[in-house]
């Protein structure tokens, strides 16, 4: 699976799952168990319908910096493989 859920994106997703889940726990149903799957595709960094629609908002992980002036041929190190 390649990541296509970015950080902001990834915060927005876990504050309205807990959102959701703390609603559902207020009114006392079981659609507060909704609240899972945002916190589910935070957690792993990928969302199904987002890989369906093509959209990412993961910063491209190849891509050189910029700022190559310093003259430092290495390449970028990766942060994350998944």
């Amino acid at each position: 699976m390649k990541c296509n859920v970015g950080r902001t994106e990834r915060i927005i997703r876990i504050i309205i799952g807990l959102m959701i889940m703390g609603a559902g726990v207020y009114f006392d149903t079981w659609w507060g168990a909704v609240g899972m799957l945002p916190l589910l595709t935070a957690t792993i960094a990928w969302c199904p319908v987002s890989s369906l629609l093509g959209i990412s908002t993961c910063k491209d992980e190849n891509e050189m910096p910029a700022d190559t002036s310093a003259g430092d041929s290495k390449k970028p190190m990766r942060i994350r493989e998944l």
